[in-house]
């Protein structure tokens, strides 16, 4: 299953998932691309998971129009020493994944830094099938 890494995401990252076939916008030459023509193209190129620490895209997309899960990162900021952090459970998020038709957001956070009420609010906005917590 490919991974799509958004434009916040340090490219550090991307070798730090091992064993999973990540790519970098970047590498697709979609830098700078709106959300809705970087949906489609996600969608078109069959990637299974978008992973970004925008912690508003989930209220950005129409969720019944991707084809694709967003794996949110939940971190206090873009500093690349929180990031690799969170590298061993989207491994493994990913190999164990098992997809469900309306599953659509993925919130990943790691201990001590859920601090955001996004986690309450996303479990008021969305549907239990639609989201899942990790």
């Amino acid at each position: 299953m490919k991974l799509l890494l958004d434009e916040q995401i340090d490219a550090r990252l991307k070798p730090a998932l091992i064993g999973l076939d990540a790519y970098l916008l970047s590498d697709m030459g979609w830098q700078g691309l709106k959300n809705g023509v970087l949906s489609q193209k996600a969608s078109e190129n069959e990637f299974a998971f978008f992973v970004t620490a925008d912690k508003n895209l989930p209220f950005q997309q129409n969720l019944e129009k991707i084809s694709f899960a967003i794996i949110l990162l939940d971190t206090p900021t873009l500093l690349w020493d929180h990031q690799p952090l969170f590298a061993p459970k989207v491994i493994e998020l990913v190999r164990e994944f098992q997809p469900k038709p309306l599953l659509k957001i993925i919130h990943v956070s790691v201990e001590g830094f859920d601090r955001s009420k996004k986690r309450e609010r996303f479990a008021r906005l969305f549907l239990p099938e639609q989201i899942r917590f990790i």
